[in-house]
């Protein structure tokens, strides 16, 4: 498969371009193969010929109208015939050359006559029968499915992998050269790289002794395995123990920690690069290049593609390194064909194991996916871990075949009280928004004491009008989902800047957010209001609450997590949130981590799940062929035809105004750019004039790209301001 991959390049109008420093696009040289291939006898590893189809579709991926969609720009080629015939004699010298008689047996390539033109004509019936074939097979072996993907991916993975990276460094190779040359990689070892450390408990414990459950996970290194423990009790050294024993054990050679949030993947993509080091650490999501700090704004068209391959943000984008942070959102699109290079990053996932993040975290619809994306898993053999702080009981029961370590002393911990509260902290009243101004001057009186407090309010705007009420007392930090992609990141750093002091100097402060901050960053307050949510959110946004702490009474210091009414029910299910209701004032008493469990079980009791859920569809249409990825999902991976998370509240990109006045079209780059409510532009749209909503086209070579600017007043202190502008409270 690799050494025949080029073979449709040998044309002399191909050939010519090469010298002349052309492209050939209309020369599509994978397509061309199909002729070469059609006679040799080739041997299958399966009975679909997945060999083939992986040439097809080296420069892309495999979708139904592959080629067909674009056969008005192509031309009839002039095949290269002895130069060819030579070529294909020479397969048994290169396979002797390259060792590969320690893994196979190769006698050399048959072939009957080689063809004079590569004539479009016949190239797309080859294509056709084909996919008429192919998809036969795989439409009658429904069983196989997994299997079949698992397979084409891994070896199509390996063929993205030498194409790609001799590619990319061919042109620093070639200067100065002419002619046919040997290796381009001179040390391709370091394209499939592998940790090497230690010991895995010294490299992630140092000098401290693990706790049991850690060791018991590590000893056992189950292939599928549930982790239970509380937050701050090292779940994610744990889970990164367990990853390194099964690499050891099943051969595999790379890590895959699947995040809910780009915030969190961001903080695990600092954490683990601390431990194991930049190079052996990739960070993916839709926005990761910022973080990485990355750019390819600025490069040729010509030059992007390779320019990317040689890019951090790629290396993520494939799962490439050791180790790779990402999000759940990112791993199930690879499996459907979800981005240009879901093919190839599905092939690395083929030699992972894979650890997935507080998996009771996710709203209904994706973690219905997620439940269906671990059978495809477990089919396709792929070692994985689930860990989680409130591990609750209906997953446990629907995921059979796990072993299930529980932290049970962290569970005997009681770090906090809880208090029911039944009145509100943010409401409106005759349209205008009112702020709880006992709780504000309690916040003032606890901050004089040296209390850090946490406020978690269940929406944007709900959250913004308490910190509008409180910095007129005291100052305070407000961090919620709809500040500039680079604001977000200098809250982050303000925020753990604030925690540094708390620890170093003893300085309290005080953080108005939303629930971002529940699986996000490393942070510990002494009291926590929030609005009422779910029990498993509420769990979470406890953890924050004296992180590590063993008992709710210290020093005479008391420890309490504060609930109160929401103004309504967003953003949750209303049925949960009258369930969570009727049930929180159970729980008004010092609480231990099984006390929570109990709490989620008695909400979810009757909780169903639809299993399995779309994903399985979309997974089937894409076994080998389906929807050109732009059809599954956007290059920031918002869901177009399939979608991860539900849009009850669908959100679009904009630049603030203020930013585009001060830096013109600099502002228009993606760290200037936040997400709003969609309806706030459809309203205006359907309104008949747009006041808040500037659309602003942005021509780059042949291309023109919309940008929406956004003249709603922005801060960096409090994001967007609608108040004056909006009434009721779907500002999520």
């Amino acid at each position: 498969m690799i050494y025949l991959h080029d073979v449709g390049k040998l044309t002399k109008e191909f050939q010519e371009n090469i010298k002349a420093g052309k492209h050939s696009n209309v020369y599509p040289h994978p397509l061309y193969s199909l002729s070469i291939l059609n006679k040799i006898e080739l041997e299958n590893l399966l009975e679909v010929p997945i060999e083939e189809l992986a040439i097809l579709s080296h420069h892309s991926q495999l979708y139904d109208n592959l080629y067909s969609d674009l056969e008005h720009q192509f031309k009839n080629g002039t095949f290269l015939s002895e130069d060819i015939k030579a070529f294909l004699e020479n397969a048994k010298i290169a396979y002797e050359e390259l060792n590969f008689s320690r893994f196979f047996k190769f006698s050399g390539l048959t072939f009957s006559s080689i063809p004079e033109k590569a004539k479009l004509t016949e190239l797309w019936k080859l294509r056709k029968r084909l996919w008429v074939e192919t998809k036969r097979y795989i439409n009658t072996h429904k069983k196989e499915r997994a299997k079949i993907k698992s397979i084409f991916s891994f070896l199509f993975a390996l063929l993205q992998l030498a194409d790609d990276y001799s590619s990319a460094y061919f042109s620093d190779f070639a200067k100065g050269r002419d002619g046919i040359f040997e290796s381009v990689l001179k040390n391709p070892e370091i394209y499939v790289p592998k940790l090497s450390l230690d010991g895995p408990v010294k490299c992630i414990f140092g000098e401290y002794t693990p706790y049991k459950f850690q060791k018991e996970l590590y000893e056992k290194s189950p292939k599928f395995a549930m982790l239970f423990a509380p937050c701050g009790r090292g779940k994610t050294e744990a889970a990164l123990l367990w990853a390194l024993g099964v690499l050891e054990n099943y051969k595999r050679n790379k890590i895959v920690l699947a995040m809910p949030t780009q915030v969190t993947s961001n903080a695990m993509y600092d954490r683990l690069v601390k431990l194991f080091g930049r190079e052996n650490v990739g960070l993916f999501h839709g926005k990761s290049f910022i973080k990485l700090g990355e750019s390819l704004e600025e490069v040729s068209e010509e030059e992007k593609d390779l320019e990317e391959i040689k890019s951090e943000n790629f290396k993520g984008n494939i799962f490439f390194k050791p180790i790779t942070v990402t999000t759940v959102d990112h791993v199930i699109y690879s499996f459907v064909h979800g981005f240009s290079q879901a093919d190839f990053a599905l092939g690395n996932l083929q030699n992972a194991v894979i650890i997935f993040d507080e998996v009771h975290y996710y709203e209904k619809q994706t973690l219905e996916h997620i439940i269906t994306l671990l059978d495809i898993l477990r089919e396709m053999d792929i070692p994985h871990l689930l860990m989680s702080g409130t591990l609750p009981d209906f997953l446990i029961k629907r995921l059979k075949g796990y072993d299930l370590i529980i932290d049970r002393d962290g569970l005997e911990h009681t770090p906090f009280k809880l208090e029911y509260h039944n009145n509100m902290l943010v409401w409106k009243e005759n349209g205008e928004w009112k702020v709880n101004e006992k709780i504000i001057n309690e916040i003032v009186e606890n901050y004089k004491k040296g209390e850090t407090q946490f406020v978690i309010l269940n929406t944007v705007e709900r959250a913004k009008q308490f910190y509008k009420a409180l910095k007129e007392k005291m100052s305070a930090v407000l961090y919620h989902s709809q500040f500039a992609y680079k604001d977000r990141v200098l809250k982050e750093n303000e925020i753990l800047e604030l925690e540094q002091e708390r620890k170093r100097l003893k300085k309290p402060y005080v953080l108005v957010a939303t629930q971002v901050i529940e699986v996000s960053l490393d942070i510990s307050s002494d009291i926590m209001y929030s609005e009422l949510a779910p029990p498993d959110a509420l769990g979470q946004r406890a953890g924050r609450l004296h992180r590590k702490g063993k008992t709710w009474k210290e020093n005479g210091k008391e420890f309490k997590l504060k609930v109160f009414l929401p103004y309504n029910q967003n953003p949750y299910e209303e049925n949960l949130m009258h369930t969570t209701l009727s049930t929180v004032k159970k729980y008004e008493k010092p609480l231990n981590y099984a006390d929570i469990k109990d709490f989620v079980d008695e909400v979810y009791k009757d909780y169903e799940l639809r299993v399995p859920s779309d994903l399985k569809k979309f997974f089937n249409e894409a076994v080998l062929f389906g929807r050109h990825w732009r059809d599954i999902a956007t290059p920031d991976e918002e869901g177009v035809f399939f979608k991860v998370r539900s849009e009850k509240y669908q959100r679009f990109d904009v630049v603030p105004y203020t930013y585009f006045e001060l830096l013109g079209e600099d502002a228009l780059r993606v760290e200037y750019q936040a997400k709003v409510p969609l309806h706030l532009l459809l309203r205006e749209v359907k309104g008949g004039s747009l006041e808040h909503f500037i659309p602003y086209d942005k021509k780059k070579a042949r291309k023109t790209k919309r940008y929406w600017l956004c003249k709603y007043p922005y801060t960096y202190e409090i994001g967007f301001d609608y108040t004056n502008e909006i009434d009721g409270d779907e500002i999520l």
